[in-house]
């Protein structure tokens, strides 16, 4: 047996962290930067609703261009005034969520996102969104419904079998995010994430050896940047020293 650190050195819940910082890192992903083509898109929009102060869909694109641009005050009142002119906008209402999700009140972004599929059931964005949310306020079972919903219609949907997992996995159904972990690999081989969820959970949960060391080692070979990288090595090394 080579030398290697002690198990008990590595830390027995690492996957409960690394899964928590993988959501906390996809939904940083989100965040948007203000620049000059935003600006300009902002003004795009201000210069057609002078044209148009009476439809609603330039207000929609209005108060989404400060959304991306991360004027979400703006955003929110704009989307506003876009109801106001059309109460059955859907899409006002998803932008709506989304604008609620970025200001921190997670229950009005998921009352505006079942009233996005209201007005719209075939708006599927929604679901995709939903998920997300539903998973920052802690309400994992409801994030893998919204999920769940999203790839019956969208099955190849890139990241959201990895999502699906994450939500699994904060309910403790590893047999099931493994699955969903198996299923992102398999459309996209170097997802670093997919593997690196993978090999924990196959070492922690259910001790397999083997499987652990396949995932873990892509992990490292794929992203050299990965989180918790030095724990990462540590495990590979401890698990390539056993019998």
């Amino acid at each position: 047996m080579r030398d290697g650190p002690s198990m008990a050195k590595i830390k027995p819940h690492l996957i409960e962290s690394v899964v928590f910082l993988v959501i906390i890192l996809l939904l940083s992903t989100g965040t948007y930067f203000r620049n000059e083509i935003w600006n300009d898109e902002i003004g795009l929009w201000k210069d057609c609703l002078k044209k148009s102060p009476k439809k609603a869909r330039p207000y929609v694109n209005l108060g989404y261009a400060y959304l991306i641009a991360g004027i979400y005050d703006q955003a929110l009142k704009t989307t506003q005034n876009a109801l106001e002119i059309d109460p059955k906008f859907a899409n006002a209402y998803y932008n709506m969520s989304i604008i609620y999700q970025k200001m921190g009140d997670l229950n009005q972004a998921i009352k505006m996102g079942k009233e996005a599929l209201e007005m719209d059931p075939g708006l599927h964005m929604a679901y995709y969104s939903l998920g997300g949310i539903y998973f920052e306020k802690g309400q994992y079972e409801e994030s893998a419904e919204a999920y769940k919903r999203f790839l019956h219609d969208f099955s190849n949907f890139p990241n959201v079998h990895h999502l699906l997992g994450i939500a699994y996995a904060a309910q403790r159904q590893f047999d099931k995010a493994i699955k969903e972990f198996e299923y992102e690999i398999r459309i996209n081989p170097y997802h670093t994430l997919a593997h690196l969820n993978l090999g924990q959970i196959y070492w922690y949960e259910f001790h397999k050896r083997k499987e652990a060391l396949d995932h873990l080692k892509a992990a490292l070979f794929l992203d050299p940047f990965l989180p918790n990288r030095g724990e990462i090595r540590r495990l590979v090394r401890a698990l390539e020293g056993l019998p």
